[in-house]
């Protein structure tokens, strides 16, 4: 008889960091070649990861409502699954902005932004990898800081984003555009210090 596989939200919370990443290099190829052809394209590419993600994310709620002792807390399992949704959302969100803002030309610090959004897409992969461990206090805060310090660097870009864009453009429908486009970007690096904050704060629970 076929022993029946168990179920790991360690790896589902791995693999739902791995649809952030997928989704982040699509939204950089996406700016990097940038077309209104492309970009719909791609809007569908991400559409079918964040559905991808939602199933998964459903998949666990509806484990965990059976589940007699899961590994940590039930209400942390649920705002971790809810913080790795936020970030797949907001990465959605900044391509329909593109979209419904009718973008023409991409600016520098949008492509800066998403180097910045990968980096951080990859630092939240390497803590939910490190996860598993969380007693291992020491590991799961050395991998939330390097989190927060990719987002601090992004906060430091949009502000100097922002700038530029008031200081050179005249346009203000273009402001309105762009100032909407770099607050989605900063919205989504924030949301990946999130997920840091929260896997600090449950391994403080459980030492």
């Amino acid at each position: 008889m076929k022993k029946k596989e168990e179920y790991s939200y360690f790896d589902e919370f791995v693999n739902n960091s791995k649809y952030i990443v997928d989704s982040a290099e699509i939204l950089k190829e996406t700016l990097i070649n940038y077309s209104q052809e492309k970009l719909e394209e791609n809007i569908a590419r991400v559409h079918k990861i964040e559905n991808e993600a939602d199933q998964a994310l459903h998949k666990m709620r509806n484990y965990l409502i059976k589940d007699f002792l899961p590994p940590i807390d039930r209400e942390d399992i649920i705002l971790i699954g809810h913080r790795l949704d936020d970030i797949e959302d907001f990465i959605d969100e900044i391509l329909i902005n593109f979209n419904i803002l009718n973008i023409l030309k991409i600016r520098e610090e949008a492509i800066k932004f998403t180097d910045l959004l990968i980096e951080c897409a990859n630092s939240v992969k390497d803590a939910m990898e490190n996860f598993r461990n969380f007693k291992k206090i020491e590991i799961v805060k050395e991998k939330a800081i390097a989190i927060n310090v990719l987002e601090e660097k992004a906060d430091k870009l949009f502000e100097e984003a922002m700038k530029k864009l008031y200081k050179e453009e005249s346009d203000p429908i273009e402001i309105i555009k762009w100032s909407t486009i770099y607050n989605c970007l900063e919205n989504t690096t924030d949301a990946c210090e999130r997920i840091g904050d929260c896997l600090e704060d449950v391994v403080m629970k459980n030492s």
